[in-house]
């Protein structure tokens, strides 16, 4: 098991033991090998970092920086508790977030991982007052994180999907998202794409002849449009589930038209994982009613692929399935030599969950079941034993194991990112210099429109086009006033990547080093008249 060195007998001992008093600073010798604890790497790591260094990469000067850091310390109020439902809790009302944009380039691991460290180490992690991501802790335990055989904290299978952090198997890719090359990574899909593209590149014993869409549009939010095209292209048959005929649905074989959600009546639409914000108090499970008929023949991709494989004659391992996904207790498991309409799976799902009482009828009348959460479920924080590393470790094992994986491929494989503790690099567009360009790109979101799917309402897309900000190129003050620019005049922007003309906004709201303009818009497909050109 991991030691640490306990402070009271001044020696080292099991990090599990009852009663122990860690040391987290110093440096120890054990068995005769110079030790230190993972807190002190990590804080000889962030030495590095001083407000003056991290003041010329950031632009925030550094009396800003210490101000920050001390108020954010003094706010987490470290050591005190709240009462809930009569029980003590640490209360550390004090939390720093981030979402796509600190991580969403490369290296961007480093910098996600340094900011939830700032959570872990004044306790603000899971605790009243504090930062709250998923739902680790589920209704009655039906979901709860577990724990490695070094104590570490794994991920709820509700949650981790996707990503095996501590064991990796060191075997030759056989998928196209080359999972062993990203053994910790829940997200491959650039290397779908890549593999498409350059047909052998990885040697996988196969290439995709079918691709099924079901309600994405991979030309308008997955990287460049055109190299997309030409892996579209390659794939003999592709099928897509589209509301419209959108710029994917241009590259079917098969086009399906899929049920609006308006048209559509869906059980637990929203996910108690991840879509359930624990500041409700409750966890909750309800139902989407149709307020329409279908328009045509537009119908749930699900219940079309359901149909297909019931003619494909593979219906009963599908229910299978659901008897293991859906937790289904007796008597509601699922006969795979039945058939069952949606209603029906439906009724089983609910009533499993729920008992006999609370079936399909019961959600169409009453729309919403609520369970009120416990303490424990709210903030588990101080109820999980397993621990949140500081110190990846796995880092290194990952690195080991890819790049054993890599060898046995004969490729040169990139592991410089793979460090236990956070480091901070500049992405590329930052080190290159951006040459020959003055200013930095990015993208944003719009609060009331949800990826590439809405452009097409025509009611969003006239709210975007009365906001200040939706469909303009958002420029600062003093960067449009050094380059004569004022606000309301068409300018054109032009990167590596392309050109664009647009209307300016002149705005605070932005860094004077960087233009913004919202993503997933300006649409092109014939059957998208709405968003078509925005």
């Amino acid at each position: 098991k991991p030691l640490v060195w306990d402070q009271t007998i001044g020696a080292p001992l099991p990090f599990d033991k009852e009663g122990i008093r860690p040391a987290l600073e110093g440096s120890f010798t054990v068995n005769g090998i110079a030790c230190r604890p993972a807190f002190e790497a990590l804080r000889e790591q962030v030495k590095n970092y001083s407000p003056e260094k991290v003041a010329s990469i950031t632009t925030i000067p550094a009396p800003t920086i210490r101000r920050i850091a001390k108020e954010f310390g003094e706010a987490a109020r470290i050591g005190s508790t709240i009462m809930i439902d009569g029980q003590p809790l640490p209360y550390r009302p004090v939390a720093v977030n981030i979402y796509r944009g600190a991580g969403a380039h490369k290296h961007g691991t480093h910098t996600a991982l340094a900011v939830q460290i700032l959570n872990m180490v004044v306790g603000a992690f899971y605790v009243p007052g504090g930062h709250r991501g998923p739902n680790l802790v589920g209704p009655s335990g039906q979901w709860k994180p577990g724990q490695t055989r070094e104590g570490l904290i794994t991920p709820p299978s509700a949650i981790g999907q996707g990503a095996r952090y501590y064991e990796f198997e060191e075997r030759e890719p056989e998928e196209l998202g080359l999972n062993e090359l990203f053994p910790i990574s829940t997200n491959r899909s650039p290397m779908y794409q890549i593999n498409l593209s350059e047909p052998g590149k990885f040697s996988l014993p196969y290439e995709p002849e079918m691709l099924i869409v079901c309600r994405r549009n991979l030309m308008m939010n997955n990287v460049n449009p055109e190299a997309t095209a030409e892996v579209l292209k390659k794939i003999p048959f592709i099928v897509s589930f589209s509301t419209n005929l959108d710029e994917t649905a241009e590259f079917a074989d098969l086009v399906l038209p899929e049920a609006y959600y308006l048209e559509r009546f869906d059980l637990f639409p929203n996910r108690p994982s991840h879509t359930m914000s624990p500041a409700t108090g409750y966890f909750y499970w309800g139902v989407r009613q149709p307020v329409v008929e279908p328009v045509g023949q537009a119908r749930r991709w699900i219940d079309v692929l359901l149909e297909v494989a019931d003619r494909l004659g593979f219906i009963g391992d599908v229910y299978k399935l659901f008897n293991v996904k859906w937790s289904l207790k007796d008597p509601y498991k699922l006969d795979p030599h039945r058939r069952y309409s949606m209603d029906e799976l439906y009724d089983h799902w609910t009533k499993s969950l729920f008992g006999p009482e609370r079936g399909i009828e019961w959600f169409k009348s009453h729309g919403y079941h609520k369970v009120l959460r416990s303490p424990q479920e709210s903030f588990p924080g101080p109820f999980i034993k397993a621990r949140f590393p500081v110190y990846f470790e796995n880092m290194l094992r990952a690195k080991a194991s890819v790049s054993k994986v890599a060898a046995k491929l004969g490729r040169e494989w990139d592991t410089s990112d793979y460090k236990p503790v956070p480091e901070w690099k500049p992405c590329p567009a930052f080190s290159d210099g951006n040459a020959p360009y003055d200013l930095y790109v990015v993208n944003f979101k719009i609060p009331f429109h949800a990826l590439s799917i809405t452009t097409q309402n025509p009611w969003l897309s006239e709210l975007a086009e009365r906001n200040p900000y939706a469909y303009k190129i958002l420029i600062n003050t003093e960067t449009a006033a050094r380059k004569g620019i004022q606000d309301g005049a068409e300018i054109s922007v032009e990167s590596v990547a392309g050109k664009v003309t647009g209307q300016a906004k002149v705005t605070e709201c932005i860094h004077p080093e960087v233009i913004g303009i919202a993503g997933v818009f300006g649409s092109w497909a014939e059957g998208k008249p709405v968003a078509k050109g925005k």
